[in-house]
């Protein structure tokens, strides 16, 4: 009679429980691994990189490009190389890029991605005087006066990607503390993004 007592509370009362425990521990390592939760994590780790350097450097823009296929060649179906913005952060006051820079052929930037190839960094202290690398149009809108871009690369030295900073209406020349702390941010970055790049799925 107890036996049967027994098996009959463990069936209707633990039983259940267990199940229950069970179905919210495999949602729970389900929720924990899904994509959309790297992406948001991702996005909150960089976005916090770039908050920082914003109000480091009282800058009016600052954005990240990655590089990406985007499609192929006919006939031969070689990758098309391309970029796009995916960060942005600006003060109020400054028009927004991220929208019109997707999906962009590298091929339309020639001079400033040969130059951050090889130095990784490219400065435009003013856009009146100085070279400008073929980024006239990012000076058009906003009233750029001063532009700087630095390489982003992954952990083994690839060239993943760009990040941009701009100061409009009048000319800042980054001073060497602010170069230091622009690189250490840029490899923070570079870490984050090769973290999730190369993280097995």
């Amino acid at each position: 009679m107890f036996t049967t007592i027994l098996v009959a509370l463990i069936t209707a009362v633990i039983g259940p429980a267990v199940l229950e425990w069970v179905k919210a521990k495999l949602k729970k390592e389900e929720t924990e691994n899904s994509p959309v939760k790297e992406a948001i994590d991702l996005n909150s780790l960089v976005d916090h990189q770039l908050e920082q350097l914003m109000d480091e450097l009282e800058c009016d823009r600052i954005w990240i490009g990655q590089f990406h296929n985007g499609g192929h060649f006919y006939p031969t179906g070689k990758s098309i190389q391309k970029f796009s913005v995916f960060y942005e952060k600006l003060t109020p006051s400054t028009i927004p890029i991220q929208h019109i820079f997707q999906q962009v052929p590298v091929s339309l930037f020639p001079k400033s991605l040969s130059k951050l190839y090889k130095d990784g960094e490219l400065a435009i202290v003013n856009y009146d005087t100085d070279e400008t690398y073929d980024l006239n149009m990012f000076s058009k809108d906003n009233n750029i006066k001063s532009f700087y871009m630095i390489a982003i690369d992954d952990l083994d030295g690839h060239f993943i990607g760009v990040m941009g900073i701009a100061f409009n209406g009048k000319e800042h020349k980054l001073s060497k503390e602010e170069w230091i702390f622009i690189r250490q941010k840029v490899g923070a970055i570079g870490s984050i993004l090769t973290d999730y790049l190369y993280k097995k799925k």
